[in-house]
């Protein structure tokens, strides 16, 4: 194998694996649950909303059963540890790029999207059980402010993963681009 063709494998890889990590255990958290079966296909679970409100979370709620909500509390305390899985390998692959460009700043900087992807996914999961705990359809126990930070919390998670995933795309391009040519 030249060169070359060993930095555009470990290029690829390093990009590949957190994506696979990703997906794989996304897969896990949902089926483990028991989530795919008790959600209604046509609402968008929470998680995955750029924000939503009190109203939001009750319509969300209500739409599954008892079974479905039962599903919605495993699947949101499974995602309490998933957060340690997708957060460390992206965190992994990040320094690994970094570490390949000369480490060119403070690995703080590069692993600082994880970190606030990981505690904002664990906010918001934390604030849902909490919620879903108390939760009563037909009747007002949701609490807005603790809905509006599990709302805050979602957003915060999907902008920094994706800075995260930005990022890690940067960084192995950056690598390939200051990588040396030839055999």
């Amino acid at each position: 194998m030249t060169r070359s063709t060993a930095i555009w494998v470990k290029a690829g890889l390093t990009l590949l694996l957190p994506v696979l990590v990703f997906l794989a255990g996304s897969w896990a958290v949902v089926t483990i649950s028991g989530r795919p079966a008790m959600t209604a296909t046509s609402v968008k679970p929470l998680g995955m909303r750029f924000g939503y409100d009190a109203r939001a979370v009750d319509a969300y709620w209500k739409s599954l059963n008892i079974e479905g909500r039962g599903a919605e509390r495993r699947f949101l305390e499974l995602d309490l540890v998933f957060p340690f899985l997708y957060g460390g390998v992206f965190a992994a692959a990040l320094l690994a790029a970094w570490i390949q460009l000369g480490r060119p700043c403070d690995p703080v900087w590069v692993v600082l999207p994880v970190i606030v992807t990981v505690v904002a996914d664990w906010t918001e999961n934390l604030v849902q059980l909490g919620q879903l705990g108390r939760y009563q359809p037909d009747a007002a126990t949701l609490d807005p402010g603790w809905i509006q930070a599990a709302s805050i919390a979602t957003m915060l998670k999907l902008v920094f993963g994706a800075v995260s995933g930005l990022l890690l795309v940067a960084l192995v391009v950056g690598w390939i681009a200051n990588s040396p040519r030839g055999t």
